[in-house]
Protein backbone atom coordinates (compact mmCIF):
# COMPACT_ATOMS: atom_id res chain seq x y z
CA UNK A 1 0.00 0.00 0.00
CA UNK A 2 1.70 3.17 -0.96
CA UNK A 3 2.28 6.07 1.69
CA UNK A 4 -0.12 9.05 2.35
CA UNK A 5 0.60 12.54 0.26
CA UNK A 6 2.03 14.85 2.34
CA UNK A 7 0.47 18.41 2.08
CA UNK A 8 2.18 20.84 0.31
CA UNK A 9 3.05 24.11 2.04
CA UNK A 10 2.18 27.53 0.70
CA UNK A 11 2.91 30.58 1.81
CA UNK A 12 1.08 32.90 -0.37
CA UNK A 13 -1.87 32.72 -3.23
CA UNK A 14 -1.31 33.73 -6.65
CA UNK A 15 -2.57 37.39 -7.68
CA UNK A 16 -4.25 36.09 -10.63
CA UNK A 17 -6.45 32.75 -11.17
CA UNK A 18 -5.19 32.30 -14.83
CA UNK A 19 -4.70 33.30 -18.28
CA UNK A 20 -6.21 32.86 -21.54
CA UNK A 21 -4.63 33.83 -24.94
CA UNK A 22 -5.42 37.49 -26.07
CA UNK A 23 -7.29 36.93 -29.72
CA UNK A 24 -9.71 33.62 -27.84
CA UNK A 25 -12.69 33.54 -25.52
CA UNK A 26 -12.43 31.90 -22.05
CA UNK A 27 -13.00 28.34 -23.43
CA UNK A 28 -12.25 26.22 -19.87
CA UNK A 29 -13.73 23.23 -20.73
CA UNK A 30 -10.14 22.71 -22.75
CA UNK A 31 -7.89 25.09 -20.22
CA UNK A 32 -5.13 23.60 -18.88
CA UNK A 33 -5.33 23.26 -14.54
CA UNK A 34 -2.30 23.73 -13.11
CA UNK A 35 -2.25 22.48 -9.34
CA UNK A 36 -1.24 25.36 -6.66
CA UNK A 37 1.91 23.19 -5.85
CA UNK A 38 2.90 23.18 -9.05
CA UNK A 39 2.31 26.85 -9.33
CA UNK A 40 4.57 27.36 -6.32
CA UNK A 41 7.04 25.22 -7.56
CA UNK A 42 7.66 27.75 -10.64
CA UNK A 43 7.45 30.46 -8.82
CA UNK A 44 10.60 29.38 -5.75
CA UNK A 45 12.73 28.38 -9.17
CA UNK A 46 12.06 29.77 -11.51
CA UNK A 47 11.21 33.49 -10.13
CA UNK A 48 13.00 33.54 -6.94
CA UNK A 49 16.00 31.44 -8.46
CA UNK A 50 16.38 28.94 -5.71
CA UNK A 51 17.48 25.80 -5.77
CA UNK A 52 15.70 22.57 -5.40
CA UNK A 53 16.71 21.54 -1.89
CA UNK A 54 15.82 24.99 -0.69
CA UNK A 55 12.18 24.76 -2.07
CA UNK A 56 11.89 21.14 -1.12
CA UNK A 57 12.62 22.69 2.72
CA UNK A 58 10.09 25.15 2.35
CA UNK A 59 7.13 22.83 0.87
CA UNK A 60 8.08 20.46 3.69
CA UNK A 61 8.41 17.79 0.68
CA UNK A 62 11.21 15.66 -0.80
CA UNK A 63 13.83 17.17 -3.25
CA UNK A 64 12.57 14.21 -5.96
CA UNK A 65 8.77 15.59 -5.38
CA UNK A 66 9.86 18.80 -6.43
CA UNK A 67 11.62 17.53 -9.59
CA UNK A 68 8.42 15.58 -10.34
CA UNK A 69 5.90 18.45 -9.47
CA UNK A 70 8.18 20.93 -11.66
CA UNK A 71 8.64 18.73 -14.80
CA UNK A 72 4.53 18.42 -14.40
CA UNK A 73 4.41 22.30 -14.31
CA UNK A 74 6.19 23.25 -17.12
CA UNK A 75 5.10 20.90 -19.66
CA UNK A 76 1.42 22.00 -18.75
CA UNK A 77 2.53 25.58 -19.31
CA UNK A 78 4.44 24.79 -22.45
CA UNK A 79 0.81 22.75 -23.15
CA UNK A 80 -1.02 25.64 -22.87
CA UNK A 81 1.66 28.36 -24.54
CA UNK A 82 2.41 26.26 -27.70
CA UNK A 83 -1.75 25.16 -28.22
CA UNK A 84 -2.85 28.20 -27.40
CA UNK A 85 -5.12 26.83 -24.09
CA UNK A 86 -5.95 28.75 -21.57
CA UNK A 87 -4.32 28.58 -18.46
CA UNK A 88 -6.10 28.07 -15.06
CA UNK A 89 -4.51 28.01 -11.42
CA UNK A 90 -6.35 25.63 -9.06
CA UNK A 91 -6.85 22.81 -6.58
CA UNK A 92 -3.73 20.81 -5.48
CA UNK A 93 -3.21 18.83 -2.46
CA UNK A 94 -1.56 21.75 -0.61
CA UNK A 95 -2.04 23.84 3.06
CA UNK A 96 -2.13 27.28 3.04
CA UNK A 97 -0.23 28.81 6.20
CA UNK A 98 -2.69 31.95 6.35
CA UNK A 99 -6.04 33.12 5.45
CA UNK A 100 -6.57 35.58 2.56
CA UNK A 101 -9.70 37.11 1.86
CA UNK A 102 -11.07 39.25 -1.08
CA UNK A 103 -13.44 42.25 -1.35
CA UNK A 104 -15.54 41.79 -4.53
CA UNK A 105 -16.18 45.75 -4.33
CA UNK A 106 -12.88 47.47 -4.16
CA UNK A 107 -10.68 44.16 -4.54
CA UNK A 108 -8.49 45.02 -1.34
CA UNK A 109 -6.68 41.32 -0.43
CA UNK A 110 -6.92 40.43 3.40
CA UNK A 111 -4.45 38.28 5.31
CA UNK A 112 -4.98 36.92 8.41
CA UNK A 113 -3.55 34.12 10.80
CA UNK A 114 -5.86 30.72 10.35
CA UNK A 115 -6.75 31.75 14.56
CA UNK A 116 -8.82 34.46 13.54
CA UNK A 117 -12.27 34.99 12.68
CA UNK A 118 -13.32 35.47 8.74
CA UNK A 119 -13.72 39.61 8.60
CA UNK A 120 -17.00 40.64 8.81
CA UNK A 121 -16.80 44.07 6.65
CA UNK A 122 -13.78 45.31 4.15
CA UNK A 123 -11.28 47.62 5.89
CA UNK A 124 -10.95 49.67 3.30
CA UNK A 125 -14.58 50.45 1.21
CA UNK A 126 -16.75 48.57 4.07
CA UNK A 127 -18.71 46.42 2.06
CA UNK A 128 -19.43 43.06 3.62
CA UNK A 129 -19.02 41.20 0.04
CA UNK A 130 -15.80 39.40 1.02
CA UNK A 131 -15.10 35.80 -0.36
CA UNK A 132 -12.12 33.60 0.56
CA UNK A 133 -9.44 33.25 -1.81
CA UNK A 134 -8.31 30.23 0.21
CA UNK A 135 -11.89 28.54 -0.92
CA UNK A 136 -11.63 30.18 -4.61
CA UNK A 137 -7.89 28.72 -5.73
CA UNK A 138 -8.59 25.38 -3.96
CA UNK A 139 -11.99 24.08 -4.56
CA UNK A 140 -13.00 26.44 -7.05
CA UNK A 141 -15.98 28.47 -5.91
CA UNK A 142 -18.10 29.60 -8.98
CA UNK A 143 -19.27 32.52 -6.59
CA UNK A 144 -17.01 34.83 -7.44
CA UNK A 145 -16.26 36.54 -10.47
CA UNK A 146 -12.54 35.01 -10.75
CA UNK A 147 -14.28 31.49 -10.74
CA UNK A 148 -17.52 32.07 -13.56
Amino acid sequence: MPRLKLMRQMNDLPIIKGFRPIWMKANYRQAVVMNLDEYEVLRLIDYEGKIHEQVAGMMQVSRPTVTRIYESARKKLSTALVEGRSLLIEGGEIEINEQHYLCEDCQHRITMQPAEDRPGICPACGSVRIISLNDCFIRGCKRCRRCR
